[in-house]
């Protein structure tokens, strides 16, 4: 889910629950509960979101909220810390991004964009998305170094490793002195 806010049936900018709960890096069930909680304390709220289902990586129909701007920002107010703050300047920047593109192209009564703007915006877009992909890429592989940090050494002895004869070759990627003799200090 590279894209933050997508154009809706309408031609409206929007976004859902599952992409908030993947971008604040929260469960999708305490994301729908926090909508849920909102729209019982003010009954007005409850046109900003719109229910509705996806299927699963299992195969099942899960509850999904689909929501615009006023919906998102609503939501998100209540989320906190540094990480919240970036991904919230992102949505916002995203939801901007939409809406001047249906604003040109409405504009425009349905004219493609000249050439060379088409070009640039798309060249634009595809480098947002790379850098996105690129960011996540390294926050996985940040997860991974810390996961193997935290390896002791009855881990090795579990997983049946010789920490004196373990390379690359047993587990690529894991040792930086590729083919050398590890010692215990």
């Amino acid at each position: 889910m590279d894209n933050l806010v997508f154009k809706s049936n309408d031609g409206q900018p929007v976004t859902n629950s599952l992409l908030v709960a993947e971008k604040f890096e929260k469960e999708h069930k305490n994301v729908l509960r926090d909508i849920r909680n909102l729209v019982a304390q003010n009954c007005a709220v409850r046109n900003l979101f719109v229910e509705t289902t996806y299927v699963s990586e299992r195969g099942c129909d899960e509850p999904l909220f689909v929501m615009g701007r006023d919906g998102f920002s609503l939501l998100v107010m209540g989320f906190t810390g540094e990480k919240a703050l970036q991904f919230k300047l992102d949505f916002i920047n995203a939801f901007n991004r939409m809406e001047e593109m249906l604003t040109a192209i409405a504009s425009n009564k349905g004219r493609l964009f000249d050439n060379s703007a088409r070009r640039r915006y798309l060249l634009a877009t595809e480098k947002r998305e790379l850098d996105a992909r690129i960011e996540s890429d390294m926050q996985r592989r940040r997860a991974i170094v810390r996961e193997l940090n935290q390896i002791n050494f009855e881990d090795y002895q579990q997983l049946g490793l010789d920490l004196f004869e373990c390379n690359e070759s047993r587990i690529p990627g894991l040792f930086p002195n590729k083919g050398k003799i590890m010692k215990i200090a």
